[in-house]
């Protein structure tokens, strides 16, 4: 009888141990902040709007990171124009950041239907909201989560609301 309650009282601790561990985990990663530090479009023409945004993501905690993915759908003036997914890994160290850059490429010609949208597009773009929303998924050790990415840029100000 107290062998079994010993085994029992042991599987108890050991059950909180790792309850412990991994609600410690994953409130060490949401321990960050991520911020755009720069859009830019390297192309605009009818065929081709080619461009990059890097973000920067600040980890907090005392265990370094990893983002292991970005999906995110892209908006230009409210009107979907395509999505981003990179699979690529990218290290935060622990209480430091890392500058990631993403970059896309869209057809507008895929997207916009009528002729004169897609002639005037290297002139909308001089006042135009350029959105993303999206998610990232993040991990430490075992632990992993995925954490939501929006924001809202303007292309005359490259200022953007997050």
């Amino acid at each position: 009888m107290i062998r079994n309650i010993a085994i029992f009282g042991g599987l108890g601790i050991i059950g909180f141990g790792l309850y412990s561990y991994f609600k410690r985990q994953y409130e060490l990663l949401t321990e960050f902040d991520w911020k755009v530090i720069n859009l830019s479009f390297d192309q605009v023409s009818p065929n081709l709007l080619k461009g990059k945004i890097v973000f920067r993501f600040t980890n907090k905690a005392d265990i370094e990171i990893t983002i292991s993915k970005f999906y995110m759908d892209l908006y230009l003036n409210n009107k979907y124009i395509g999505w981003i997914e990179d699979r690529s890994e990218f290290v935060i160290p622990a209480k430091g950041f890392s500058d990631i850059p993403i970059g896309f490429s869209v057809n507008p010609q895929l997207i916009i239907s009528n002729v004169l949208d897609i002639i005037t597009l290297s002139t909308k773009l001089k006042d135009a909201i350029f959105s993303f929303d999206g998610a990232a998924t993040i991990r430490s050790g075992f632990v992993s989560t995925s954490i939501k990415l929006k924001c809202d840029c303007s292309v005359k100000n490259y200022d953007c609301k997050c």
